[in-house]
């Protein structure tokens, strides 16, 4: 069993949106989203997003949710998607995704 303080392993870059690899298990990925306010992240595929702190929005398939702290979201196959942080605050996201 791996025990990581995913917190500590927190990052931001002021140029672009930073993916932490957290742990690589079997068929999956766990990663950490960075985002500066304006920033995006955009990915094709099954994510499973869980917001750690901050607000952003959820595009996909011209549909879009407003997601904060605590919310969790997750794309289909193949769909194309983009996460915004639409705020002033720092966005932090714990993503699951297919290990490719």
């Amino acid at each position: 069993m791996d025990v990581i303080n995913a917190i500590a392993k927190v990052r931001f870059n002021s140029a672009r949106a930073q993916r932490i690899q957290l742990q690589r298990c079997g068929d999956f990925a766990c990663d950490l989203l960075c985002l500066e306010p304006g920033q995006e992240f955009s990915a094709t595929g099954r994510c499973a997003y869980y917001i750690i702190a901050g607000t952003g929005i959820l595009k996909a398939d011209k549909k879009a949710k407003d997601l904060s702290m605590g919310y969790f979201a997750a794309s289909e196959k193949d769909e194309s998607h983009t996460l915004v942080n639409s705020s002033e605050q720092r966005l932090i996201c714990l993503i699951v995704s297919p290990h490719r």
